[in-house]
């Protein structure tokens, strides 16, 4: 293993032979240099040694040090022959690690030495550690988010627009819908604890859902199954969720300690009453068709299902007050009145404005029957809704103007109609509504056109 090397930088070698001797007899590598620019250059020292009869030379090679991006993190110990508080203060200021003053004593000088090398090497390897763990937690938020479903989207006649907003901490947040023959799947779940584990234990949780739904289980038996199947893998973690199955109008659904859903009427928000039971995981419990509920769901209502982290900031900087209520009071005071679409989109701005960072990463899913839909992508087209002629010119100009990976989703709300976008330039047309009302946010644009006005 090769010798810690320590550079000493001096104007008068001669005076620092002793300390020299005494450094490698300790079993350091050791070498006297003067001229600082050159020498520091791809060396790997451990510690620097700096004695000049003035020092006011000194400081200047100090500086020099701490102020080139390559060596500034190498601690620096200044020799000197007699104290002046004022020129340590200096120093220190400048980034000195430490001094020792003349007639040197042998046990300071290794002991010093010895002790500034292993905080370099400390902070070194967790630095190493920290840059491993970012790119190891980067990597689990790219899967996860890869993993989510588009975030504007049309499953059998129910709309849905979604967004996940990650924290500075990987959670273990895992949102779903899809279409299965006449059935609509949509869930939302949550896995406790953070970190890679639980990120990647949500693409098992997305796999057992979709097979189990594919065999036709009923939806407490898909639940079953996700507990079978996550025994394994879960140790002491546990998964809550929102598990829905939606057939035209009719939702059968199952709570497993999840945050009930959320209902918006176009002006005002409240939660809805649901059935719960224990988490998955958390006990040795089998699901059964007794512990689900249903409701109908009715056109011109909007549904909001979402993971704890939306209401995340108000447990913190609120801890003695019911943050449910909160959240309905921040989305009424704040939200309400907005086309229903731009709900998860809007909301996530205006918690980035009001509180700048939220805690925990949290889902936000949409979703709602309207009086006529259509939706249009890449690879499908859904039309139930009869156009006038001047939207219907508005849609294929929309289309027209269309990137890659594009969705188009306009739902009639009785007085107006609402038209949602991903990676579509509208500007150009938005001449052509007069009478709307645009919002963008990021790579989705939501319209709102007033019916009696255009």
């Amino acid at each position: 293993m090769p010798s810690d090397r320590v550079v000493i930088f001096t104007d008068s070698p001669d005076n620092i032979q002793d300390i020299v001797q005494l450094l490698e007899f300790v079993g350091y590598d050791v070498s006297i240099e003067s001229d600082v620019s050159t020498f520091l250059k791809n060396n790997n020292i451990q510690v620097v040694l700096v004695y000049y009869q003035l020092l006011k030379n000194a400081q200047e090679v100090v500086r020099y040090i701490k102020t080139t991006q390559s060596t500034k993190d190498i601690p620096v110990i200044v020799l000197i022959q007699e104290k002046n508080y004022v020129t340590l203060l200096e120093l220190y200021q400048i980034g000195i690690s430490d001094y020792i003053e003349f007639p040197i004593i042998d046990v300071e000088l290794i002991s010093k030495i010895a002790l500034h090398i292993e905080l370099k090497k400390n902070r070194e390897k967790i630095e190493s550690l920290y840059k491993e763990l970012r790119e190891s937690l980067d990597l689990a938020s790219s899967l996860q988010t890869l993993m989510l479903p588009e975030p504007i989207e049309m499953c059998n006649g129910i709309w849905i627009t979604s967004n996940y907003m990650p924290s500075q901490i990987v959670g273990g947040d895992i949102y779903d819908y899809f279409s299965l023959n006449e059935d609509v799947y949509l869930y939302t779940a949550d896995i406790s604890g953070h970190g890679v584990q639980s990120a990647l234990l949500c693409s098992a949780v997305k796999s057992v859902i979709r097979s189990a739904a594919q065999r036709g289980l009923h939806i407490s038996e898909v639940v079953n199954e996700l507990q079978d199947s996550m025994k394994t893998v879960l140790g002491h973690n546990y998964v809550t969720g929102l598990f829905l199955k939606i057939r035209g109008s009719k939702v059968e659904y199952i709570n497993c300690g999840h945050p009930p859903l959320i209902i918006y009427d176009g002006a005002n928000f409240t939660t809805m009453n649901l059935k719960s039971v224990f988490p998955i995981g958390l006990l040795d419990y089998r699901y059964t068709p007794g512990d689900c509920g249903s409701f109908e769901m009715q056109e011109g209502l909007t549904f909001v299902a979402y993971s704890d982290g939306l209401y995340s900031i108000f447990e913190r900087i609120r801890a003695s007050e019911d943050s449910m209520q909160l959240l309905l009071e921040f989305l009424n005071k704040e939200i309400s009145g907005i086309m229903p679409e731009a709900l998860p989109f809007a909301t996530a701005n205006a918690l980035r404005r009001r509180y700048y960072e939220i805690p925990d990463d949290y889902s936000f899913i949409a979703f709602g029957r309207s009086f006529g839909s259509a939706y249009y992508s890449e690879n499908s087209k859904y039309e139930m809704i009869p156009f006038e002629r001047t939207l219907k010119s508005l849609v294929d100009d929309i289309i027209l103007r269309a990137a890659d990976h594009y969705a188009v989703l306009i739902n009639d709300h009785g007085k107006f109609w609402s038209i949602a976008t991903k990676n579509v330039e509208i500007g150009p047309i938005l001449r052509k509504l007069p009478m709307s009302i645009t919002i963008s946010f990021d790579t989705v644009e939501c319209i709102k056109v007033f019916k009696n006005l255009r």
